[in-house]
């Protein structure tokens, strides 16, 4: 179930709300036409006075045209349409001709300015341009907020190009180590998740099967703990094709994880269990 488009008379800052679902419901479709209402409410009246009346809007017109834009362009990427992507961030990437000279403003056009250096790196990346992976690492090292979604499209650029990586996202591992999972945010969250299964297939890929399977056994626990069914079961697919690379001690594991989550599910229905167990298996 997604968000649909809203209804011409939403205000300014609902259609923030709306953008926001239908990007963690990865409706990308909608996001589009979301986006595409809210630039023309917030800037209609501006290009055309006579026509409508300004909406009221709860931030500055710089916010939401960089908003609107961002969130389009990021659309357009996970589409894979680079090159609307890129024609997206050219529209955030200086908004100072919209600016009503403010310090508030000022802010808010340099954090879009930042973003979009950031995404034109990740767009050029995932079009192909490989060549530009190690000065996108640099940038991720001197600005590490960037660290989980750049490692996530360095390993999608690895993975889809058969890249050895290696050198490359060793130094940003040392900042995934120290991450505190209980102080990740949702999206933090999801972005490791999904650098944890990365990094399984770079490894298979790579025939580095130890590493690999550690990973998805990695992956399988954290997914279980955020509730997040498509990737456990991808992760539990991985381990069963590559089952017979894996040791003892990561089947025993791996068994445990499984056990520990089927626990979870029936631990409310009367007259199971594991104690019970007729074949007198431990």
């Amino acid at each position: 179930m997604g968000v649909e488009a809203s209804a011409t008379n939403t205000n300014v800052d609902t259609l923030v709300t709306m953008l926001r679902m239908a990007f963690s419901f990865e409706n990308w479709d909608n996001l589009i036409i979301l986006a595409d209402e809210l630039l023309d409410k917030v800037y209609g009246p501006y290009r055309d006075p006579s026509d409508q009346p300004k909406p009221v809007m709860e931030k500055p017109l710089v916010y939401y045209l960089g908003y609107c834009n961002l969130m389009k362009g990021v659309a357009y990427q996970k589409k894979k349409l680079y090159k609307e992507a890129m024609e997206c961030i050219d529209q955030y990437r200086d908004l100072s001709l919209f600016s009503d000279g403010s310090e508030s403003n000022q802010n808010i056009i340099e954090d879009f300015s930042f973003f979009a250096k950031a995404n034109s790196y990740t767009v050029e990346i995932l079009s192909g341009n490989t060549a530009s992976i190690e000065e996108y690492a640099l940038f991720i090292q001197q600005y590490p907020s960037e660290t989980l979604p750049g490692l996530v499209t360095i390993l999608e650029c690895a993975n889809k190009h058969d890249l050895d990586v290696d050198g490359i996202v060793s130094p940003l591992l040392v900042y995934i180590k120290k991450l505190n999972h209980a102080d990740m945010n949702p999206t933090e969250r999801s972005y490791y998740l999904a650098i944890l299964y990365l990094f399984s297939i770079y490894h298979f890929k790579k025939n580095n099967y130890k590493e690999a399977i550690d990973f998805t056994i990695q992956s399988l626990i954290f997914s279980d703990k955020i509730d997040d069914d498509q990737h456990f079961k991808k992760s539990v697919a991985l381990f069963e094709v590559y089952r017979s690379h894996a040791t003892k001690h990561q089947r025993d594991t791996y068994a445990a994880v499984l056990k520990n989550y089927l626990m979870g599910v029936i631990e409310h229905e009367e007259g199971f269990s594991f104690n019970n167990d007729r074949n007198g298996s431990a």
